[in-house]
């Protein structure tokens, strides 16, 4: 029944990483769409002169209008998805491109991001997200399980056999990153980005984001959508907002999802982030293909 999927990044490439690859023609388009969105929303294109939360939704917007031009330039090349599913902000993104929602609200639901980490500084809070390859989600949960409690730590996604992130409070971040090194981790590093998506504990900081991500009606997907959450095809606009509600506190099994999408006939995975990060963290059997927008 479905052959082709495209898959959403989240965030976390820095703007001259998702830049680099982004060919000529469509830079053009890029300017437009961030012009337009930057004017709309106060945001200045010289990052630095952003206060600390805009700065940093700054860049996360700037994400999405990278996955809008590269979506486009697919569609535009008769690259037409059967499903799709995002990763992560990649809800947010995958919600403005099949057309759920306004390009324009999916950037507010982002600069929501500022109400929740407002809120964290305000009570105190210190959290974070890091990264660990080389271990899989059941490497992962064995080497925690024992040392952590969930209140403190949790494994936000599992993305692949050999990359997992995890998400908590900065001490237990820093300690299980520092644990999965001498156990024989490749690599590890932390975002350092203050909270800790995809931990329970960002529900209750989040009542805004959440509030707002229910403000406007939902159409129905252009393309049906695959739930990273329940691994359920998501057909309605309802649906769809739930998905984005629950993204903030929710944790996530990408590598799941991409079973899953393999279950439903699925050959041909297009990533939609313009740098191939969606490529770099997923894993699909030989028969399968991820390609990039250089492949294109």
């Amino acid at each position: 029944m479905y052959n082709r999927a495209f898959l959403f990044n989240g965030i976390g490439s820095k703007p001259e990483k998702l830049l680099v690859n982004m060919p000529p023609e469509l830079m053009d388009k890029y300017e437009f769409y961030l012009d337009s969105a930057f004017g709309r929303l106060g945001l200045s294109k010289d990052l630095e002169k952003n206060s600390s939360y805009d700065g940093r939704v700054a860049e996360w917007i700037i994400s999405l209008i990278c996955d809008r031009v590269v979506f486009e330039h697919y569609i535009s090349k008769g690259i037409i998805p059967d499903i799709g599913a995002g990763y992560s902000s990649g809800i947010v993104s995958i919600s403005g491109c099949f057309g759920c929602v306004p390009h324009e609200f999916a950037h507010d639901i982002i600069m929501m991001n500022r109400a929740t980490m407002r809120c964290l500084d305000e009570q105190g809070e210190k959290l974070d997200m890091g990264i660990v390859i080389g271990f899989s989600y059941n490497d992962i949960e064995e080497l925690i399980s024992a040392r952590f409690s969930a209140d403190v730590l949790v494994i936000g996604s599992g993305n692949s056999k050999f990359h997992v992130m995890l998400s908590g409070r900065t001490e237990a971040v820093a300690e299980a990153l520092d644990l999965c090194l001498r156990e024989g981790a490749l690599k590890v590093f932390s975002f350092g980005t203050g909270v800790a998506y995809h931990h329970p504990i960002m529900e209750k900081y989040s009542r805004e984001y959440v509030d707002f991500c229910a403000s406007t009606e939902y159409r129905a997907p252009d393309y049906p959508m695959l739930s990273i959450f329940d691994r359920e095809i998501m057909t309605t606009g309802q649906q769809v907002m739930r998905e984005n509600q629950l993204n903030v506190y929710t944790p996530i099994r990408w590598d799941l999802a991409l079973k899953k999408l393999e279950e439903l006939g699925v050959t041909e995975f297009f990533d939609v982030s313009p740098n191939g990060a969606v490529s770099k963290f997923s894993r699909v059997n030989r028969k399968c293909k991820i390609y990039t927008l250089e492949d294109v």
